[in-house]
């Protein structure tokens, strides 16, 4: 098949079973392979959907030039950047200086525009510096995932719609696993998810330093993970609960299943599946559970450096 966009492959990502690793856990372990969509991440699918978003309400306009301004820790702006190459808008990213140096590169060399913040100000240092960049260009236009209802929309409309097609004719899972970050992800498919199987618990996936309950942040080192704050998009009432986890015990995930599944992961990914080992002693014996891979170690070759 043919297709006129890169943008035209964004969706449809697979579902596969991590046999070995379930195999170990005593649970199935299914995951949603989100790093296959375009730009590498499922971020591609919320920056697309900002971008057509703001356009269908007139605040982007096709061919006048106009400058995208957000705060990413990188693969939204991956996402923002991708998409205004196509569509004609220019990008400028604000990352925290913590985050990974070859993503910022990719960044650079998709042709956005990159700031640094200074992330000794907090996990938002980022998004604060974005609202001073707006201020000194009234003429930017921030899509603010923080904010925007689009970005947990295009997780109800395609992503969670996509998963029940793929468990159709087939018991349901019985735990949903998700990091949160800005929110968008776990609220928009987690929402779905829960009307079609209601008995599904939810767990939502942050560092150990930090509880979004509890509205705890602190300083930690798994990129895109608990930004700082509780976004206004991120419905914490469907969470049954969350769990914690080590920047340490997520390097070794990746190992893990590099090594034996071969899926390659980021670090926000092997989150989610740290957080199964941690409650899969809890869990029945042949519990199905469900995840993400939100993007591959590619990105974040540093952290085994």
């Amino acid at each position: 098949m043919i297709y006129d966009s890169l943008l035209d492959l964004i969706g449809g990502t697979p579902v596969i079973r991590l046999s070995k690793l379930s195999a170990r856990l005593g649970v199935s372990v299914f995951t949603k392979l989100e790093s296959f969509n375009p730009g590498g991440s499922h971020k591609a699918r919320i920056a697309l959907w900002m971008i057509l978003d703001a356009e269908r309400k007139g605040i982007l306009v096709r061919g006048k030039g106009q400058t995208i301004l957000e705060p990413s820790g990188g693969n939204t702006g991956i996402g923002l950047a991708m998409a205004g190459n196509i569509l004609g808008y220019r990008v400028t990213l604000v990352v925290p200086d913590n985050y990974s140096p070859d993503k910022r590169q990719l960044l650079e060399l998709y042709g956005a525009h990159v700031v640094l913040s200074d992330s000794r100000k907090g996990n938002n240092s980022h998004g604060e510096l974005a609202i001073q960049i707006l201020l000194e260009h009234p003429e930017f236009v921030m899509l603010n995932q923080q904010r925007n209802p689009a970005n947990p929309q295009a997780h109800r409309e395609a992503t969670a719609l996509e998963i029940l097609r793929d468990f159709a004719g087939q018991p349901p899972p019985d735990f949903f696993f998700a990091g949160i970050g800005t929110g968008g992800h776990i609220t928009g498919v987690g929402e779905v998810l829960r009307n079609h199987w209601p008995d599904m618990a939810i767990y939502g996936v942050q560092p150990e330093q930090c509880d979004l309950l509890d509205n705890r942040h602190a300083p930690h080192e798994i990129q895109g993970l608990s930004i700082g704050i509780v976004p206004e998009v991120c419905n914490l009432g469907i969470v049954t609960g969350m769990v914690g986890v080590s920047k340490s015990a997520c390097l070794s995930m990746i190992r893990e299943v590099l090594q034996n599944d071969s899926v390659s992961m980021g670090l926000s990914s092997a989150a989610n599946l740290v957080a199964v080992l941690n409650m899969a002693s809890a869990m029945p014996s042949g519990a199905r559970v469900l995840t993400m891979i939100y993007d591959g170690v590619e990105s974040y070759m540093d952290a085994f450096r």
